[in-house]
């Protein structure tokens, strides 16, 4: 657990508008204090686009790049780096290829609420996080930069992963903010109450010597639990570990949006972890993945031919 990862690049998908604008003013900011570099990705929506027609793109993405993160640039102080990437199609279908061809450390969209019926396609970036291995950071829509001090990991203690923890704990180091661990459990798992404390402190045994806390917290839901212990805490931002999209969609789902749960008005960061279980032993979707995977193959080779 000595070895740190550090951010270095941040994907920035752009359009070219308003909100793109203020979506880069953030990440500009949020770069700096870091000490990255940004990456400008647009994607045209477009089955090909030509030589001259990239150049162009690529001209204005440039101008923008610099008006937008000129805007929150102080005097003598040093201007962020960025890069340029024109390519076809939508973001979905570009995102991972990109990710990996330009080393990216972490993609930074705009955190907006699911249509009603979201379609399979969509950039959202509920969307798109499925997609990568690297984290993804989304930004309440018009957020200005507000330098990171308290940082509230929602986790499992008892579905860990090293390297995501390490991942995470530098990620903390590198904004120089504290973080605190949290674990939400539901009252039908207050029983395993002694397994969750001694799997706390085998994640306290990996973390030996950082600047983190730890807490368990008795909540019927999850989410509802997390957001409100990020309130009580004046968090600045919060950090998930998960394995799929199905949770990012419900955590921009309208029906939180609506009442403005905490969660929806700080920046969220999701790191990929696989699971071993289902989430927190109670997500339904998790558990009916699980159960799918463990199906006889015989039962699903049926399934396939019927």
């Amino acid at each position: 657990m000595n070895e740190a990862v550090y951010v270095k690049r941040v994907l920035v998908p752009v359009k070219l508008d308003q909100l793109s604008e203020a979506l880069l003013s953030y990440a500009g900011s949020f770069a700096k204090a870091v000490g990255a570099e940004l990456l400008l990705l647009h994607c045209t929506g477009q089955a090909e686009v030509t030589y001259t027609q990239k150049s162009r793109i690529i001209q204005s993405l440039r101008a923008f790049g610099e008006r937008a993160l000129g805007k929150q640039q102080k005097p003598g102080a040093g201007f962020v780096h960025f890069d340029c990437v024109v390519r076809p199609l939508s973001l979905r279908e570009n995102i991972k290829k990109v990710t990996q061809d330009y080393a990216v450390d972490l993609v930074l969209m705009e955190a907006c609420p699911l249509p009603a019926e979201q379609c399979v396609g969509s950039d959202h970036a509920a969307a798109v996080m499925e997609q990568l291995e690297v984290p993804v950071m989304v930004v309440p829509q018009q957020s200005s930069y507000q330098k990171p001090r308290n940082l509230v990991f929602a986790t499992d203690f008892t579905d860990r992963d090293p390297l995501v923890l390490r991942r995470i704990q530098s990620f903390a180091e590198q904004a120089g903010a504290r973080l605190t661990l949290v674990q939400v459990y539901s009252p039908a798992e207050r029983a395993q109450l002694c397994s969750l404390k001694a799997a706390m402190r085998e994640v306290e045994k990996l973390l030996k010597g950082k600047e983190v806390k730890f807490k368990l917290l008795e909540e019927e839901d999850m989410l509802e639990g997390i957001s409100d212990f990020a309130e009580q805490q004046n968090t600045d931002m919060l950090i998930l570990a998960t394995q799929d999209n199905h949770l990012m969609q419900r955590l921009f789902s309208n029906a939180y949006v609506k009442t403005m749960a905490y969660h929806t008005r700080v920046p969220l960061v999701t790191f990929r972890q696989l699971k071993q279980k289902p989430c927190s032993g109670c997500c339904t979707n998790c558990a009916s993945k699980l159960q799918h995977h463990h199906k006889p193959k015989a039962a699903l080779a049926g399934i396939k031919t019927a």
